[in-house]
């Protein structure tokens, strides 16, 4: 079964006016339960079938990554075609999957723009070799209405992708479309380094972006929703982002984004055990840059039922423990004013707040200046300064709100009467500073209308003041956070972006199936 949720009234004939109408689906792969090709046939099935529901509403829609084929079903991609992919044409490669092909016939049939990821078989090169005697890549391709191949784009940032190659440099992927709108797109991990995707937004200027995404969230500072929201608003693009649906393996959150309107429509699947396939649909302003042509969301969504536990596995910010910080204590009607440093950052926190509920947790006040190490040599140095919550008076608990200590993660627990945060974030190049914001309501960051933002630059520092506009009580991160690219940290922490060992399940599983499968079809 399927799902299709409008968040914005429905538009006769898709595009209308200074709109287009986009759709991204939240899509839960089937990763067992047979053999590779009833694997790939289920997934497949429901790709159709949310396309076909779109069919007349939306001028573009976007799958997640790795939720269609897998390493036993690959695909040749080819970087553009002249005519539909639906029909074999003439000097074809013999490695395209029908299954690319039905999807291309779906695109025509359905006259919408498609992007979806796919893993690729391509033929080796003078500069990339491999002992398989072919390449594998995580591989965007879109088709245009026709079903024609107009653009591909090949994932750079790999994570935890061993079997995966990589091109000798990261490609800036872009393609037009007959409503005046150019796009940009890439992969999941893309997002949190400069090359490419911080490149497509300030060296091509692009404004419309994609991102196809298998995303493991972690708190306080990176949960899907929260992260792609903050990406957006700080780029003042708009975004529309699909998310695999995995909650027990940490992995949900999708939605679309207009600049600094916020979300027109989300989805982070956080109190059940399946994912969803599920398709969001809204209207886009064709300008970003007028705003307040932009519909956004209700300020509060929904809170989850009474009583529902935390499904999604969450991953926790690793470098806690080398964060400067203040304990906020659990007093009726308290307030403070704090000042914290940590190497060239400081920070001043201002905070009116009084416990409410039964079990109330505990939060903390942090200033992190640090290297975030990921796979390959990949880094960039974090400079942050933070509201958030914790389980207890232990910094390790901070970030655990399934933790059994924290108390119902949809209760409310502690009410912010007053918060604001002033950060001086020293100059360098190649940054993005954004807000970081998270509620306990689905994992859901704050609209751009319930806080305030202000920006005032000097000779070598940026001054940001970020306030929360009115009294919260579902906090569970308030905070102003720098990603520098590339730049090495005097005395970072050098932890590592990744899970515990319990996180690595899924991935483990996937490997273990896929050896099953090679087994049983040899």
């Amino acid at each position: 079964m399927f799902r299709v949720l409008w968040l914005l009234g429905c538009l006769s004939g898709a595009s209308a006016g200074d709109f287009y109408t986009a759709g991204v689906a939240e899509f839960r792969p089937l990763l067992m339960g047979g053999s590779s090709e009833q694997l790939l046939a289920d997934n497949l099935s429901g790709y159709l079938e949310l396309i076909a529901s779109a069919s007349g509403q939306a001028d573009i829609l976007v799958f997640p990554e790795a939720t269609l084929n897998s390493v036993l079903q690959l695909t040749a991609v080819p970087e553009s075609t002249e005519q539909s992919l639906c029909e074999a044409q003439p000097g074809d490669d013999e490695y395209i999957a029908s299954f690319l092909r039905q999807l291309a016939c779906a695109a025509q049939e359905a006259h919408l723009y498609l992007v979806i990821n796919v893993k690729e078989r391509a033929e080796e090169s003078k500069e990339e070799h491999s002992p398989r005697g072919y390449l594998v890549y995580n591989t965007n391709v879109v088709f245009d209405r026709r079903g024609a191949v107009v653009s591909r784009y090949r994932k750079w940032n790999l994570y935890l992708e061993p079997s995966t190659n990589r091109t000798e440099l990261p490609q800036l992927a872009t393609f037009s479309t007959d409503f005046g709108v150019t796009f940009g797109h890439f992969v999941c991990f893309d997002m949190l380094f400069y090359e490419p995707a911080q490149e497509l937004v300030e060296q091509l200027g692009i404004r419309h972006v994609i991102v196809t995404k298998m995303f493991n969230s972690e708190l306080p500072f990176l949960t899907a929703s929260q992260f792609q929201q903050g990406w957006a608003w700080a780029n003042r693009v708009n975004l529309l982002a699909a998310g695999a649906s995995l909650p027990l393996a940490g992995m949900s959150g999708s939605g679309i984004y207009a600049t600094r309107q916020g979300a027109l429509a989300r989805l982070m699947v956080t109190d059940q055990v399946e994912g969803e396939r599920k398709l969001l649909l809204a209207s886009v302003p064709l300008n970003p840059d007028e705003e307040e042509s932009a519909k956004p969301l209700d300020e509060e969504p929904q809170s989850p039922e009474k009583g529902k536990t935390m499904s999604l596995k969450l991953l926790q910010q690793p470098d806690l423990q080398e964060f400067t910080t203040w304990e906020l204590p659990m007093v009726a009607s308290s307030s403070v004013v704090k000042r914290l440093c940590q190497a060239d950052l400081c920070c001043e926190f201002e905070a009116q707040w009084t416990p409410v509920g039964p079990a109330p947790g505990t939060y903390r006040l942090g200033v992190w200046v640090g290297e975030r190490r990921y796979e390959e040599e990949q880094y960039s140095t974090i400079r942050l300064c933070g509201l958030f919550a914790c389980g207890n008076s232990s910094v390790d608990s901070c970030g655990l709100v399934a933790d059994t200590d924290v108390g119902g993660w949809d209760d409310d627990q502690v009410e912010f009467v007053y918060l604001s945060i002033r950060g001086e974030f020293v100059h360098k190049p190649r940054r993005l500073i954004m807000p970081s914001t998270v509620t306990r309501s689905h994992l859901y960051a704050l609209q751009p209308s319930q806080f305030s933002w202000s920006q005032e630059e000097s000779a070598n520092v940026t001054h940001i003041e970020m306030e929360l506009r009115q009294a919260h009580r579902q906090l569970l991160t308030f905070a102003i956070y720098g990603n520098y690219y590339d730049e090495h940290a005097g005395g970072g922490a050098g932890g590592e972006m990744g899970a515990p060992k319990d996180h690595y399940l899924i991935l483990v599983l996937m490997g273990m199936v896929t050896m099953m499968h090679l087994i049983r079809e040899r």
